[in-house]
């Protein structure tokens, strides 16, 4: 029966219904935009952050020269990852590709030196600058007494940049290298041994504190390699075994280089969330100091070199698939 003044009770119930139906599909279609927007707006974060992980990475190895052939990092199929021939007739040493792959379940942590301008700049550095040298002995035959004072002598690393003084190499938590140009090989019983890549004697160490004259020793567990490249037996212990025992190169004067570099450690490590994130570390000469986060939800860092003769390092951060 039709009421005069409005609807029937059938017509309020079909119009309830259609309302309802209208509203159900306009709350999915806020939710699937709203959904999409998120999914998006992740995506972008996603890939700001490779950007920006991948930029750090390549600031960091493209400095990473001092780690070739002074560390001794197995890869993933137990070759050294830092050997490196620059010759490249030389076909002794294995030149097959070197791949080092960080994940969670296995290689956890990829170490590496690398130079850095902030710090200071390299220098050539004359070995008598560090000794009290004696009195000549009237012998020819016989060397005059040296004995070692300071790399930092009458304060010859305090100021070695006059149009920036504040970066002084000589600065306390600051990690020294030394190295030289001249390349030698392992002597055995047979002669040299070419198996094994040429490479400097080095010696690395940090300054301990203010008013501090001797480096202390850069350990980093077994993948430094701290012996001398003729005798891989001796151990170079401290900057004036270094001095003392750097080969000639050219003649009787030896060459040193002394330039300060970092210590750096990418890693994988899980948050409470559980997911795996890429972090980076870096050395203060006793212990690694506390990590930045790089990279979230990781699933691998793949670094790698073409052969024994590639000084380059490439990486591949592989992300956790999207569930």
């Amino acid at each position: 029966m039709r009421n005069q003044k409005g609807f029937t009770l059938a017509e309020m119930v079909v119009g309830i219904a259609l309302m309802g139906i209208m509203g159900m599909v306009a709350a999915s279609f806020f939710v699937f935009t709203a959904k999409t927007k998120n999914e998006i707006t992740n995506d972008i974060e996603d890939s700001v952050d490779n950007i920006i992980a991948e930029r750090m990475l390549l600031k960091d190895l493209k400095n990473s020269e001092p780690s070739f052939n002074n560390l001794l990092t197995l890869d993933d199929h137990g070759n050294r990852f830092f050997d490196y021939v620059s010759d490249r007739t030389d076909k002794n040493v294995d030149n097959s590709e070197r791949v080092f792959t960080l994940t969670a379940a296995g290689k956890s942590e990829f170490i590496f030196i690398a130079t850095s301008d902030k710090m200071g700049p390299a220098v050539m550095y004359t070995p008598s600058m560090a000794y009290d040298v004696g009195a000549p002995s009237g012998n020819p035959m016989v060397a005059s007494n040296l004995n070692f004072r300071s790399l930092n002598k009458n304060g010859a690393l305090n100021v070695t940049d006059p149009d920036e003084p504040t970066r002084r190499l000589w600065t306390p938590g600051r990690i020294l290298m030394l190295d030289s140009p001249a390349l030698v090989r392992e002597m055995t019983a047979t002669g040299p041994n070419y198996s094994r890549p040429a490479r400097s004697p080095i010696f690395l160490g940090v300054i301990p504190s203010e008013g501090e004259v001797r480096l202390a020793p850069v350990i980093l567990g077994n993948i430094l390699d701290r012996s001398n490249p003729m005798y891989p037996n001796e151990t170079i212990t401290d900057e004036d075994k270094f001095l003392r025992d750097i080969p000639p190169m050219g003649g009787a004067a030896p060459i040193v280089r002394l330039k300060p570099v970092m210590i750096i450690k990418y890693y994988l490590a899980r948050d409470k969330m559980g997911k795996v994130n890429l972090m980076r570390s870096t050395f203060n000469g006793q212990q690694f100091m506390d990590a930045q986060l790089f990279a979230a939800d990781i699933e691998s860092v793949v670094f790698s070199r073409r052969d024994a003769h590639d000084s380059l390092i490439y990486y591949r951060i592989v992300r956790s698939a999207k569930k």
